[in-house]
């Protein structure tokens, strides 16, 4: 369970520094919000590993998985999804009550 919960707080943190940095340019420029999906930010750091990725789960699967799974999944805004995971680990991690079943 704390394995759960630190991973929530670690993808939340990573989701609020992606919304800051999405929010930041339209702001201070005063243009409309426009949210960084995964995939550009991927390509923007490593194009390379996304091209190696691509092809590597390609090959291990059926092309499909790529197009039907994996690419819906990289087209979502980066805090959105980092959100999303942090909101399940914190689901998964939560502290259970515990239940006392007295029998007299």
């Amino acid at each position: 369970m704390a394995v759960f919960r630190f991973l929530a707080a670690v993808f939340l943190l990573v989701a609020v520094i992606a919304l800051v940095t999405d929010l930041s340019g339209p702001l201070s420029a005063g243009q409309p919000f426009s949210a960084t999906t995964l995939e550009t930010q991927w390509r923007e750091m490593a194009p390379a590993t996304l091209q190696s990725t691509k092809a590597a789960v390609v090959h291990a699967t059926a092309p499909w998985v790529w197009d039907g799974i994996v690419w819906p999944v990289l087209s979502l805004p980066t805090f959105l999804l980092f959100g999303l995971l942090a909101m399940w680990c914190g689901y998964a991690g939560r502290r259970r009550h515990k239940v006392n079943i007295f029998v007299n």
